[in-house]
């Protein structure tokens, strides 16, 4: 038999995965006979392709086995790779034993597809290393800027996953809006469903089919009736959540071209430098480019809160429309 020891990037994977990664590809029928029969074990002994394995465990194998080949990763060309290094650089903000934090920028899709070249995926390939292997624990829109958390290795990722799943994580969100929200302070109770046409995904408000969906949000700051600074708390995690529940209070978000509501303010900060008066903003929906929404802070205990600087663009829109951002937002939902 043959030996290897389990890494701990493996620790808490699944015995037929972490095989496949470590020894190569195999028919997973083919596995669970290999199992059974005793030619690969875990520290000596028989397991299921379900268990869950642990860093420092040995896996014993027959060298009769005939693996197909280890699994063929995607090269990432020299450019790209260059690319996610500098990019890692300016958008790390901290990190942890258990994970590192980044500040997405808006624009860069956290999963690839068939239309996205760069995504935050392909990014962890270039950071990881040998002892540690980035998992994403929750996501954001390609458009939304902001906080993201990678956590370190197994444990940590299902650490996390659990505490968004259970609602112990108080996610902040900042959104510049126009018109103003009726109310200051609101909770948004509306369920949402997926809605399908050719080429195009769009999220509704459904009372019959649609899965509950709870946005929490405060007015922080606010010009007249027009323009706003909201702070906004997802309560559960559906796809274009804020967005939607932002347009169907008529107070969509700035620079959103898919959820736009009624309003008739838009801009973006190409613009800013023709306009001098809040009264001269345009409407010029065929030019924007920027959501105007942050994924702004994550407090993951009493004593642990971490944050995301908003960027210059929205830095740039709230000096020009008069918004000022408070001190201490990460514990506005407290």
């Amino acid at each position: 038999m043959l030996n290897i020891k389990i890494p701990e990037k493996e620790d808490g994977t699944r015995l037929d995965r972490c095989v496949r990664r470590l020894l190569g590809q195999i028919n997973q029928s083919l596995l669970e006979k290999l199992l059974r029969s005793g030619m690969i074990l875990l520290d000596g002994k028989k397991a299921k392709s379900s268990t869950k394995v642990s860093s420092g465990q040995e896996l014993n194998y027959s060298q009769k086995i005939s693996f197909e080949g280890t699994y063929r990763v995607k090269k990432i060309s020299e450019y790209n790779e260059k690319y996610y290094n500098n990019l890692f650089k300016k958008i790390f903000i901290k990190e942890t034993s258990e994970y590192i934090a980044i500040n997405k920028p808006c624009g860069l899709a956290v999963q690839g597809g068939s239309k996205q070249k760069l995504h935050i995926d392909d990014m962890l390939k270039c950071i990881s290393t040998d002892n540690i292997s980035l998992k994403l624990v929750h996501r954001i829109d390609k458009d939304t800027s902001g906080l993201l958390l990678l956590a370190k290795n197994n444990k940590a990722a299902k650490k996390f996953t659990s505490y968004f799943k259970d609602r112990k994580i108080i996610k902040t969100y900042l959104a510049i809006v126009s018109p103003c929200p009726n109310d200051d302070i609101g909770t948004i109770d509306l369920p949402l469903s997926k809605s399908y046409t050719k080429n195009y995904q769009r999220m509704l408000v459904d009372q019959n089919i649609g899965k509950r969906a709870i946005t929490e949000y405060k007015v922080v700051d606010k010009v007249g009736p027009r323009v706003a600074l909201v702070a906004l708390y997802p309560k559960t995690g559906r796809t274009h959540q804020l967005r939607v529940h932002l347009e169907y209070i008529n107070a969509p978000i700035v620079g959103d071209n898919k959820y736009k509501g009624l309003s008739e303010v838009y801009m973006s900060s190409q613009h800013l430098p023709e306009h001098k008066k809040l009264s001269q903003i345009k409407w010029i929906p065929n030019n924007i480019k920027n959501l105007q929404l942050h994924a702004y802070s994550i407090r993951i205990s009493k004593n642990e809160t971490i944050t995301a600087e908003v960027s210059e663009d929205f830095k740039q829109n709230l000096k020009f429309l008069g918004l000022k951002l408070p001190k201490n937002l990460h514990k506005i939902f407290i």
